[in-house]
């Protein structure tokens, strides 16, 4: 047991560094739910706070009753509830970037997918993207439900259905944006509530209050956030230029 909590929390500090990339990315595109507008945004900037907050407060009333700040207390307790949440949670963020590449899509006039992208290096960013984001829905998987399944099969069904939550909004935001010309900014507000739940959901493996971490373990963690953000950095080096 204490094997898989230490597995669980060196799990989730590289998805840690994962998870800080996405919460700057979401907020960037929420243009950093405008303060550059000062105190003249109008209605636009008081709708984006305001998707914030309520992105922010209805994931934790949601989840309320599940030990969110005791989280040695929901180990395998409430079976796929938290990763289920948090797998929801990280999806609304693909609102915004799915409305954002349906938009672009509408507006290409390739018939290559390649090109809607922005090429190979935009398909790479994008594929490296969408296969690393998930790694913080299987750390609080790892941390949380790990005992929901007791076979390798069942654990991999486990992952695969939380992975299909997390896309279904990038679908809908793409299909969305396709038709129709909308700020996707506002969906990113409401995304970058909503990856705070997420987050705390995920510090809470990293902090065991049962088997404290050694000095070499502290180490360890500081190593694994820091190649998780460079691992999706390196990704996001696709897309730019």
């Amino acid at each position: 047991m204490v094997g898989m909590k230490l597995q669980a929390r060196y799990v989730a500090a590289f998805a840690f560094g994962i998870l800080f990339w996405f919460f700057v990315d979401t907020i960037t595109g929420a243009a950093s739910l405008d303060v550059n507008s000062g105190f003249s945004g109008g209605l636009g900037q008081l709708a984006m706070i305001g998707l914030f907050v309520i992105g922010l407060l209805f994931f934790f009333s949601i989840d309320r009753n599940r030990n969110i700040f005791s989280p040695e207390l929901a180990i395998g307790k409430y079976g796929l509830a938290i990763p289920l949440l948090v797998a929801t949670a990280l999806g609304v963020h693909g609102l915004g970037e799915g409305a954002a590449f349906g938009g672009t899509a509408a507006l290409t006039t390739s018939t290559s997918l390649l090109d809607t992208f922005g090429g190979v290096s935009g398909g790479v960013a994008y594929v490296l993207h969408k296969a690393l984001e998930p790694m913080i829905i299987g750390a609080c998987y790892c941390a949380y439900s790990i005992q929901h399944a007791k076979t390798t099969t069942v654990r991999l069904r486990d992952l695969a259905i939380l992975s299909i939550i997390f896309t279904i909004p990038s679908l809908i935001g793409a299909a969305s944006g396709y038709y129709l010309t909308y700020d996707s900014s506002y969906f990113y507000a409401l995304g970058t509530g909503t990856a705070i739940y997420a987050a705390v959901r995920l510090f809470g493996p990293m902090f065991n209050k049962a088997n404290p971490a050694s000095s070499k373990e502290s180490m360890t963690m500081a190593v694994l956030i820091t190649l998780g953000l460079l691992t999706i950095y390196f990704a996001a080096l696709f897309h730019s230029g």
